[in-house]
Formats: C-alpha cells, structure tokens, sequence
C-alpha cells in the first residue's frame, strides 16, 4: 500500500483532508501538512521525511500530492521526494490536487505507481465539470 502525504497552502490540506475523512473515514498511512507563508522549507520537508518514515514498512512506496507545482508546497514535497528516493525509497509527487484526486489516491493506493498516478488524473478530470444550468423562465 502507498504512503501518502499532501502539502498544500494552509488551509487547503486541512480542509482535504475533512473531506476525504468525511466520505472514507479513517485514512491510514496518510499525513497532510498546512503550509503557511513564512514556513522555512528545509524544516517542514526534514519533519515530513521524519513523519514519512516512522509510517513505512518494507518495499513501501510514497506518493506526495501538493496543490500548485512550483509553489513552496511543490518544492518541499520535491525535496522530501529526493531524499527519500536517495535513500532508496520509491517516492513520486503530482501536483494540482483536487478533493477527486485525493479521494482516488486513497481508494486506489494498492495501485503500481505508473498506475495510481494515472486513476487519480482521471479522478481529478472526472470530477471537473461545467453545470449549464438553464435559465429561470
């Protein structure tokens, strides 16, 4: 089963993780980190590796969601995933999430990586939609 993490900017993750929590309950091997303005990055990505590693088994791989790529969520998350894998550690980041990509990554996270990354985009596509609503006559 895949570890995952989200970091967002606060309080995006916060709030994901209610509503994940909200439709299945209890998420196990999961941690989600607020991240505010005036964060230091090596910090936050030392105790998210720290966090990270008190929760993996053998032959467990990570996967960590942010919710811009290139903002200072991403980049951390970035870090965590260098370091991880150079301590041999399979570990991959996707950003842009959304509440559908975070529902997928948890019921799909027995998933191959290639395969889990790919259910939770269709996840995220499917659950944009544009709601014509016709007008009041």
């Amino acid at each position: 089963m895949t570890t995952l993490a989200l970091i967002a900017h606060t309080p995006l993750a916060s709030a994901l993780s209610e509503c994940a929590q909200h439709v299945l309950g209890e998420i196990d091997n999961y941690v989600f980190f607020d991240i505010e303005p005036d964060v230091d990055p090596e910090s936050k990505a030392d105790e998210l590796i720290d966090k990270l590693k008190a929760m993996l088994g053998p032959d467990q791989q990570v996967l960590i969601l942010s919710d811009l790529g290139g903002a200072t969520p991403a980049n951390i998350g970035a870090r965590v995933v260098r370091q991880l894998q150079d301590a041999g550690v399979r570990a991959h980041i996707l950003s842009g999430t959304n509440a559908c990509m975070l529902l997928n990554a948890v019921r799909y996270r027995d998933q191959p990586m290639e395969q889990l990354c790919q259910s939770i985009f269709e996840g995220g596509k499917k659950g944009m939609k544009c709601v014509d609503l016709a007008p009041n006559d």
